[in-house]
This record gives structure tokens, sequence and C-alpha cells, in this order.
């Protein structure tokens, strides 16, 4: 497996280091006909020869993903041809653990993609940080982890609820 079990900070969390083979690791936790749910996961991003990872979660075929080195916040569909995306400016500093939350909500034949991210030893901010409209929605998608490895990652407390 690309994410491993460790121990970060006295807690058990999940891994995905630097080495040899692809950087990028996708883990999928549902089957691919899911939807109506949010997907919320812990997140820490390390520091290694002045680099950071890039490190996200995935909710009915987007991700939400948190660029290290470029200090941006990203909702894009499938990354091979980015069909739609959007990004805002975020910074991300290594060493801290970060609280991503995502869901998608279809209105009126169009998915709108939802997406925060903020410090974990903080309150949850009420308004969402980014939100991308996609006029072509993905009905329905596995909940997942993603992570770019230019230097380790970590994913700790991944929460899927389903809507009511």
């Amino acid at each position: 497996m690309k994410l491993k079990p460790a121990e970060v900070d006295g807690e058990k969390a999940l891994v995905k280091s630097t080495g040899r083979g692809r950087p990028s690791a996708y883990m999928w936790i549902g089957t691919p006909d899911m939807k109506g749910y949010t997907i919320q996961a812990d997140v820490l991003l390390k520091e290694e020869k002045r680099r950071l990872p890039s490190i996200g979660i995935t909710a009915q075929r987007y991700n939400l993903i948190l660029k290290g080195n470029s200090g941006k916040l990203a909702i894009q569909s499938w990354a091979p041809h980015k069909r739609m995306a959007k990004e805002v400016k975020f910074r991300s500093d290594p060493d801290i653990w970060y609280t991503m939350k995502m869901k998608v909500e279809i209105k009126d034949g169009k998915a709108h993609v939802l997406g925060k991210v903020w410090d974990r030893s903080k309150e949850e901010p009420k308004d969402w940080l980014i939100d991308a409209v996609d006029p072509h929605p993905n009905l329905n998608g596995s909940p997942g982890l993603y992570t770019y490895a230019l230097a380790t990652s970590y994913f700790d407390n991944v929460i899927v609820t389903p809507e009511k």
C-alpha cells in the first residue's frame, strides 16, 4: 500500500512518504455508487528539501487539494483531464494539522462542490472557503484520500457522513 499506518505526534495516522515510484496516491474508502455525503479528514504536511506535498480528499469524483508548494486550495475534476477546476489562495504551513471538509450538492442539474480548510486547533469556520460549479455533474463516486508526495504527508480522523 502507498499509505501506511504510522505514529506522529503521539497519534496513529496514515502516512505517505517520498521514495521510489509514482509520488501520487489515491485511497478509496467506499463504493463508486455513493453520493450525498460529506468527507472530512485531518492532514499534516512535512517540509523536505524545501518542498511541501499536495494533499486532499475526494467526494463524488471531485478533489479538494491543499497545494503546499503553490499556496493554493483547489477543487478539480479528474486530474489528467481538468474538465473543471477552481483555485483560491491558501497558505499551508508545514507541521500544522489542518482539517479539510468537502461535500457535493446537486442543484438545478449542476454540481456545487464545496470545500473548506482550517487549523485543526481552531473552531470550524461557518462559511465554505471555496465553491466550484460543474455544469456536467458527477452524480456519484467513492469518497477518498489523495496525496502527491513531494514530501511526507499524513491523514488522520477521516470521517464520511451521509447527508440527512
